[in-house]
């Protein structure tokens, strides 16, 4: 208690009122006291804070990095370019009755373009083998089906795909979905497909109502799920893919490898 009243004695001086000054005085004091305090209680708070940022990100990653999320698009460019439509063109086939040259007729023997009704196939073809000479009027155009070339176990043969990308774009597969100069082509046939499914669930859904019990589905998840790195392409050179991402091919083929361009069925 002495102690108690020789620290007040001195805290107070020699004028003991409880006057403006002291009061400030008093306050300062008080304060100072609390700041250790009030310092550690800031650093809990943002501490807290920090571990709850922390969780909530984690849990927002984890959620929006599922399988059935779009694809986000090429690394490095922005999800907010306009998609790439093609209203020109249509799944239907066409069907001709009769034709004149230099158009022909042939059976091309592949089901690179089926979409789940043997599509290019169950008819013969009606071609234009003069669609894309050097001096054409007609320009290669995305959605275009043609034949060309391609290998075979007997040296070579007609092939079909489809025109996705044109003279001089970039080309790139993330996730079974195709991109052109980095904006999604959104269009029926944009994406991986196989016998008119686009997607693993619904593959697994056709096979298990369409083919035997022998029969595997090795390799499909891989398909729609295919990812081919960016290229540009040449200032003659197409991007052709077959409808049915597993039977067909994606690959670069040059305008003057073309050997027709496939206009539809010909039926008698």
């Amino acid at each position: 208690m002495n102690k108690f009243k020789r620290d007040l004695d001195e805290f107070v001086g020699e004028s003991p009122r409880f006057n403006e000054p002291l009061k400030r005085k008093i306050l300062r004091e008080m304060k100072r006291g609390e700041r250790p305090t009030s310092h550690f209680a800031d650093f809990k708070y943002a501490a807290v804070l920090m571990l709850l940022l922390t969780v909530a990100t984690i849990f927002l990653v984890v959620n929006m990095g599922g399988n059935d999320m779009e694809p986000s698009g090429p690394a490095g460019t922005s999800s907010e370019l306009p998609a790439l439509t093609d209203p020109d063109t249509v799944e239907e086939i066409k069907v001709f009755t009769d034709y004149e040259e230099p158009l022909e007729v042939v059976e091309i023997k592949s089901d690179a373009m089926d979409r789940g009704n043997h599509d290019y196939s169950e008819h013969p073809l009606l071609v234009d083998p003069q669609a894309y000479p050097a001096n054409a009027a007609k320009e290669a155009a995305r959605g275009d089906i043609i034949a060309f070339e391609g290998p075979s176990f007997d040296g070579t043969h007609w092939s079909i795909g489809r025109i996705v990308a044109l003279l001089g774009e970039e080309v790139e597969v993330v996730d079974g979905q195709i991109f052109i100069n980095d904006q999604k082509l959104e269009t029926f046939y944009g994406r991986a497909h196989r016998v008119g499914t686009s997607s693993t669930e619904e593959y697994l859904e056709w096979f298990e109502a369409n083919t035997s019990p022998e029969s595997t589905t090795t390799g499909m998840e891989e398909i729609f799920q295919m990812d081919i790195a960016q290229v540009t392409l040449a200032g003659d050179e197409v991007y052709v893919v077959g409808d049915d991402w597993f039977r067909g091919s994606q690959q670069i083929i040059k305008v003057n490898e073309i050997q027709a361009e496939v206009l539809g069925y010909y039926v008698e």
